[in-house]
């Protein structure tokens, strides 16, 4: 009942966040309109790029949908996946994450007619620099994502729950000895999911809705909507404010690599902590 429970809270959260959303967009709008300063035309982002943006991430919007949809049958479900199926399903997950990223860039590159490399600065900075940036970044995001967040959610799920198991995917990654499964969790975690979801929610929704609101706003709404996208609520809290770094990180050095460095980083030490004896704990 637990599960179930925390599905819906997961799903509650993302519609409220989306009305956050259109509220605040709304808002903006209408303040500027009063306001004597005229908004200064952008080459980068317009009104048109809020719409099309929810294109690729309604793909992951809709699944706290699907979740709560599918809750009952998982319930009643028998055991979980054999590993055959697992890897299956991340095969399925790979390609699912490939063809929103495909999509993503070409609404960018062929229907608003600009140079992903140009718009998000992927040439801005060197390699050692993003390297430097990424390693710092990614220690400061697992000291206060990871330990400090991560602590103070999951005092808070003991306390509103009796108890809700790991996801799925994380119990058979640490129970697991197919090697193709943990080749295939490393390339999902690691550079699927960070260059897709860098692309799409740090490059594009991110700067469409900073565009149409301001920054912090944007920031902090981007995030609810990454945080609640993966499904896990003890680790909404620790992903709401790691994607708020990853924008903090993304305005300072103006290059999409040095978040999408930091994400893989941060997968990567969370794979390692799930497969050590304390991780698993």
């Amino acid at each position: 009942m637990d599960e179930l429970a925390a599905k819906q809270v997961l799903l509650d959260f993302e519609i409220i966040a989306l009305i956050t959303l259109f509220a605040g967009v709304i808002t903006f709008a209408l303040v500027r309109r009063r306001s004597p300063r005229v908004l200064e035309p952008s080459p980068d982002f317009d009104g048109f790029d809020l719409a099309l943006m929810f294109f690729p991430s309604l793909l992951f919007l809709i699944n706290p949908l699907f979740a709560v949809m599918l809750a009952g049958k998982e319930l009643e479900g028998a055991g979980g996946e054999t590993e055959t199926e697992a890897v299956g399903t991340l095969f399925v997950n790979i390609a699912y994450f490939l063809f929103v990223g495909v999509m993503t860039f070409g609404i960018i590159e062929w229907v608003r007619n600009r140079r992903v490399v140009d718009l998000f600065g992927l040439k801005r900075l060197s390699l050692p620099l993003v390297i430097i940036y990424t390693i710092f970044g990614g220690v400061a995001s697992l000291v206060i994502c990871a330990w400090a967040l991560g602590g103070i959610s999951q005092e808070l799920m003991d306390r509103v729950f009796s108890e809700l198991a790991a996801q799925e995917s994380v119990e058979t990654l640490q129970t697991s000895d197919s090697i193709l499964y943990l080749v295939l969790s490393v390339v999902m975690a690691c550079v699927a999911a960070p260059l897709v979801e860098e692309l799409l929610f740090r490059g594009y929704m991110y700067g469409a809705l900073k565009r149409a609101t301001n920054p912090i706003f944007a920031a902090v709404v981007i995030g609810a909507l990454f945080a609640v996208v993966h499904g896990n609520l003890p680790a909404l809290l620790p992903l709401w404010g790691f994607s708020i770094l990853l924008c903090l990180a993304y305005e300072w050095t103006r290059c999409l690599w040095v978040p999408i460095g930091m994400h893989a980083f941060f997968n990567a030490a969370n794979i390692v902590l799930m497969l050590v004896p304390q991780g698993a704990e």
